[in-house]
Order: C-alpha cells, then sequence, then structure tokens
C-alpha cells in the first residue's frame, strides 16, 4: 500500500513554518497551540529561580552584613595599629568580635525559621554558606592576622612573625571553606541537625574572637601583660591554638549542636540543673564575660576531641570492661522488659 503523500511524516510533526517559510523545532513537550512559541522553554525560564522566603533570607543576608561589617572593622583597627593607638585598636577589635556574634545569632535564626516556615531549600543552603564563608571564614582569618600583628609581630623586628600569620590566618579561611562545602555535599534535607562533623565555622569563629578578646582585656588590665615574656609566649601560643581551631573544622570528630539540643528537644532535670548553673555561673562572672565568653567556647572546643578519647578509652582497659558489663546488663533488662509485656 502506497503512503499518502498529503499525510504528514513524523518530522513534519515536530516542525512548523513561519510566515515567511522559517522552520521553527518544536520540542516534543510543546503543545502547538501557539505556533512558533516554544512553551516548555517559557516554563524553565519561569522554573530556573524559586520564590524565596523573605525573613530566612533577610537573616540570611544579615549575617553577610555583619561579616562585612567586621572586616571594615579590623580595617580601621590595622589603621590604628599602623598610627599607634593602641587604645583604638581595643575598641576596634571588639567590634568586630561583637559582629562575629551578631552573624552568629543571624546564622542560628536563619535555619530555624526556614524550618517552622517550612520554606528550606537548596538556595537557602547555598546562600547560608556564602554568608558564614564571609563572616565565619574571612573576617575569623583576618583577625588572626591584625590581632597577632598587635600582640606581639608589630615592632618586634622579627619577620618570621609575619610569615607565620599570613600563613596560619591563609590556612585558617580555607579550612572554613573546605568545611561550609563538605557540610553542603553530605547534609541531606532530612538530618536532624543534632550534631555536627567536625567544628562548627561559627563555634571556630567565636573561638578566635573569645580568644582575641581575653588576651585585649588581659592587655589593658595588666600592663606588664605587653612585656617580656609574654610576647614571645604569645608568637608560639597565638598561632598554635588558631590553627588548632581552623583544622578541627575539617576532621570528622562529632560536635553537638548545643542550640537545637537544648531548644528544640525534652530535656531530662539533671540536664536542667546543669543549664542552669552554667547560667548563673555566667551571670556572676558577667563583668568578667571576656574571659568567661573564651572559657567557655575553649570547652566547646575540646568537647568533640574529649568525647573521641572517651569513647576510645571505654573499649579499653578497667573502664571498657565496666562499659561492657552495663551495655550486656542493659540489653538485658530491655529483653525481659519486652518478654513481660508480651
Amino acid at each position: 500500500m502506497m503512503p499518502d503523500q498529503n499525510a504528514p511524516s513524523e518530522s513534519g510533526r515536530q516542525a512548523e513554518t513561519t510566515a515567511s517559510g522559517r522552520l521553527i523545532q518544536l520540542e516534543p513537550g510543546d503543545s502547538g497551540a501557539y505556533p512558533g512559541v516554544n512553551t516548555s522553554r517559557r516554563l524553565r525560564r519561569h522554573q530556573r529561580m524559586p520564590g524565596l522566603a523573605m525573613l530566612p533570607t533577610a537573616l540570611t543576608l544579615g549575617n553577610a552584613i555583619a561579616g562585612v561589617a567586621a572586616l571594615i572593622e579590623l580595617a580601621k583597627a590595622y589603621a590604628f595599629l599602623m598610627a599607634g593607638d593602641n587604645e583604638g585598636v581595643f575598641v576596634r577589635l571588639g567590634y568586630a568580635a561583637l559582629l562575629i556574634g551578631a552573624g552568629m545569632l543571624c546564622d542560628a535564626l536563619d535555619g530555624k525559621v526556614a524550618r517552622m516556615t517550612a520554606t528550606t531549600g537548596r538556595f537557602g543552603a547555598e546562600l547560608d554558606s556564602l554568608c558564614d564563608a564571609v563572616t565565619f571564614g574571612v573576617v575569623p582569618a583576618m583577625m588572626i592576622r591584625v590581632g597577632g600583628d598587635f600582640f606581639f609581630a608589630h615592632g618586634s623586628g622579627i619577620e618570621f612573625d609575619t610569615k607565620i600569620l599570613w600563613a596560619v590566618s591563609g590556612l585558617y579561611a580555607c579550612c572554613a571553606i573546605l568545611r561550609l562545602a563538605r557540610y553542603n555535599v553530605e547534609t541531606d534535607e532530612a538530618d536532624d541537625h543534632t550534631s555536627f562533623r567536625g567544628l562548627p565555622s561559627p563555634a571556630a569563629a567565636a573561638s578566635i574572637a573569645g580568644f582575641v578578646l581575653a588576651l585585649s582585656w588581659l592587655h589593658r588590665q595588666f600592663g606588664g601583660f605587653g612585656t617580656q615574656p609574654w610576647p614571645w609566649i604569645l608568637r608560639f601560643a597565638f598561632p598554635a591554638v588558631c590553627m588548632f581551631i581552623g583544622v578541627m573544622m575539617v576532621t570528622r570528630i562529632r560536635y553537638v549542636h548545643l542550640f537545637n539540643k537544648l531548644v528544640t528537644r525534652k530535656q531530662s532535670l539533671r540536664t536542667m540543673v546543669v543549664f542552669l548553673v552554667l547560667v548563673t555561673v555566667v551571670v556572676i562572672l558577667g563583668d568578667y564575660w571576656r574571659l568567661t565568653l573564651p572559657a567557655l567556647m575553649l570547652a566547646y572546643v575540646l568537647s568533640g576531641p574529649s568525647y573521641l578519647a572517651y569513647r576510645f578509652l571505654r573499649g579499653r582497659g578497667l573502664l571498657g570492661r565496666r562499659m561492657a558489663v552495663a551495655e550486656r546488663k542493659r540489653q538485658r533488662d530491655e529483653r525481659v522488659a519486652r518478654q513481660n509485656q508480651v
């Protein structure tokens, strides 16, 4: 049977011509209701950018604004350092540390608000990481450079001090960026957000800021702190502590998400008592918050390695045997309880 010459071919169904005779290729998804208009392309253009949630996005951008403001304050601190105005350096370093705290507050609230309003998405996660890279990556690295130059490198005449500060600052910034990129890749939307793998970048930035605040307070309260041998001690202690905090961000050591752990879950009476005791101590030592804050952040930084050492010791020696016996007893009690329920 000869094919009908007037019937449209398969290729003809996918092509239309305009009045000028130019061929327009229609994709299979096009309806053909409007010849010459690629409806699937228009649809993709409208779907390219999802709608933005106003409040979570504003909080995330507030984090970025706090980071930029902190960078400006650190630039002013360095200008005061070059001019020999120590009081100006103290004030600007304090402002930069407080702005890091403001960025932490915005960072803690934006994810919480996004989950409460069911507006979480890939765009928000990427925007949050970009803002965190500025506030918790670049700003602390700049603070390491300016703070180290002020506490022991400026006027020492030792060029090696400046090289160490540049190296530690660059290492810290790279570790923070790598940690944020890994977090985006490894964390899915179903994560309960109760723990982290590696030190969180906001906690690391707060640790650096607290360390600088503590050193500033000691400089202002004790005039002899700026004399020997303290600058020589800081030449080793300051870069070592900052490098340790930076490296902890890219480890696999687990850290507890304190905000979600305390706020979003039911707590035992013992946990509430410990929390109230900590709050009481902080209130009593309120006048010395520049020392209390670094102590708390240092305890959090060391909590990960301490728990790792505890888990290692739990599987060895007398402690390991006791834990194994307790675990077997717990499993036996659970089996008995299930049998009684049946």
